[in-house]
């Protein structure tokens, strides 16, 4: 009787540990992190602030790539994150830096359909939160591979214009898809410089003592490499020192400086590369480069809190829990399951 009860008390102890550990890593552990993140703080008439959350490829799986249990465990680990920080930090708006699916470019139409579905469902906002995606390269497809009926799928899914300005209390944010800034003269960079000059003309406040717009892109402005960048997030050693590609890594100089003549910006967010980055540009303002949103592409993931008024902006940096701590949590849990079990048969 004795050893009876014994066993069950073992086996209780297992099944508790099991649910604390799952209650942990699956809920709770996103609670804990996102808890000491907070908006920067910003003086000034709170009616007239505009918070937001700034976050980049969150590369959801397709039908091609990835194991179904990859594609579950980071799409779930992304809901969580989202969501918890929705909860906590309740944004004015969110703004997806491009690459939000991992197979756009090629997948059929009745794939796409339930990848902007699944999009829809993972990242859920409530009404009163605004929503702005723009196209990645793995939406469409690099400038060489940029189709007109996949451009035209995705800019209708979420109104990604080649280049779009949006006003948000007093704030001017212009929007661009870094694949139609090659220079080319194709009919999706011909469409973007019209628009661009179209847009530039039409901006609030043009001079040397204004603000300027909010450029919001998919790849980072032209720089070198991410050598200079000193981030907790920023790219490992020694990808950090291999150089960009024009094109590829980043926008051309060309038209990096086309944008910047044009725009006159404040400020930059930028993705693509998967790892965080600072860059001071020689134009006076500060370019972010946000990592991934995805496990699957950053250990560390993070994502930014802006505040912005129309005469300044903050910004700070949050960082979700790290995948590896997560398994050390679940390995710890397991370890202890065997000693229950290796103590039940003696």
């Amino acid at each position: 009787m004795l050893m009876m009860r014994s066993i069950k008390q073992i086996f209780k102890g297992a099944v508790v540990l099991s649910v604390l550990s799952l209650l942990y890593n699956e809920f709770l552990v996103y609670y804990i992190t996102l808890y000491s993140c907070k908006y920067p703080s910003m003086e000034g008439d709170t009616s007239k602030i505009l918070d937001t959350m700034i976050l980049a490829d969150t590369h959801l799986l397709g039908s091609k790539n990835g194991h179904w249990f990859d594609k579950l465990r980071r799409e779930w680990h992304m809901h969580r994150a989202f969501q918890t920080a929705i909860t906590y930090f309740s944004p004015e708006a969110v703004f997806f830096l491009g690459d939000v699916f991992d197979e756009g470019k090629w997948c059929s139409p009745q794939e796409f359909q339930q990848y902007v579905n699944r999009f829809g469902s993972l990242f859920y906002t409530r009404n009163e939160t605004k929503t702005f995606v723009i196209a990645g390269n793995h939406d469409v497809g690099f400038h060489y591979a940029v189709h007109p009926y996949l451009l035209k799928r995705f800019q209708q899914a979420y109104n990604a214009k080649s280049v779009r300005k949006v006003t948000l209390k007093g704030v001017e944010f212009v929007l661009i898809n870094s694949m139609a800034f090659e220079g080319d003269n194709c009919f999706l960079c011909e469409d973007a410089e019209k628009r661009l000059a179209k847009i530039s003309s039409g901006l609030s406040c043009a001079g040397p003592d204004c603000p300027g717009p909010v450029l919001m892109s998919h790849f980072p402005l032209y720089r070198d490499s991410d050598e200079m960048c000193d981030e907790l997030d920023e790219a490992p050693s020694p990808d950090k020192f291999d150089k960009f590609r024009e094109g590829w890594e980043c926008i051309s100089n060309s038209s990096s400086q086309l944008l910047k003549d044009k725009l006159k910006p404040r400020i930059a967010f930028t993705g693509h590369t998967h790892h965080g980055c600072r860059t001071n540009h020689e134009e006076g303002f500060m370019e972010w480069t946000v990592s991934s949103f995805s496990w699957r592409n950053k250990n560390n993931p993070a994502f930014l809190l802006a505040r912005f008024s129309e005469s300044s902006v903050e910004v700070s940096k949050c960082f979700m829990p790290e995948e590896d701590t997560v398994y050390l949590v679940y390995m710890l849990a397991g370890a202890l399951l065997v000693l229950f079990f290796v103590k039940l048969k003696k």
